[in-house]
């Protein structure tokens, strides 16, 4: 039996016998082709309705198996690291993993973090806001330049090379 799976960057694949399969045609009767994502092997699937018809070739290559659950508990961190922002990602990664340990026991290998750390943390990046390259990228929103009284607050902002923001009130500047 074969498992839809999504990929690191979100294309659909088929995870059967231990390896990932990349849609490569729809034919005029209604089925696909499937074939294996190394290039160099030449091994395929059709599928009709969502039922397997055939498997052609061999794989010719080697590749690291990891089960369904483990893939599966992959993507649910990903997702986890999508969903939660503020929350740091080794903590997502090492509860994941003790509660699928919990579940599943200990005798299964887990990726160690440091393997998925750049996957995680990209798909961090995706979620979150462009940090400004330069000063002139820097846009202050209309609510930041007023007070809690809704006095204006930002009297000093010079656009240019070396910015300079001076940030005081009407009333601040009475006092002084």
């Amino acid at each position: 039996m074969y498992s839809i799976v999504k990929t690191q960057k979100g294309s659909t694949t088929i995870y059967y016998q231990q390896n990932y399969f990349r849609l490569q045609k729809t034919n005029k009767n209604g089925s696909n082709r499937w074939v294996c994502t190394n290039r160099q092997c030449s091994s395929s699937l059709i599928l009709k309705k969502g039922l397997l018809q055939k498997v052609r070739g061999s794989h010719s290559h080697s590749n690291i198996k990891h089960s369904l659950p483990i893939i599966k508990k992959i993507a649910e961190i990903r997702q986890e690291v999508c969903n939660s922002p503020s929350k740091p990602i080794p903590q997502i990664y090492n509860d994941a993993v003790s509660q699928y340990r919990q579940h599943n026991g200990t005798a299964e290998s887990v990726p160690i973090f440091d393997i998925i750390r750049s996957a995680l943390y990209r798909d961090r990046a995706t979620v979150l806001p462009k940090l400004p390259v330069t000063l002139n990228d820097f846009i202050i929103p209309e609510i930041f330049t007023k007070n809690l009284y809704n006095e204006k607050m930002l009297f000093c902002d010079q656009n240019q090379t070396l910015r300079i923001l001076g940030f005081a009130s009407l009333s601040a500047l009475k006092e002084l």
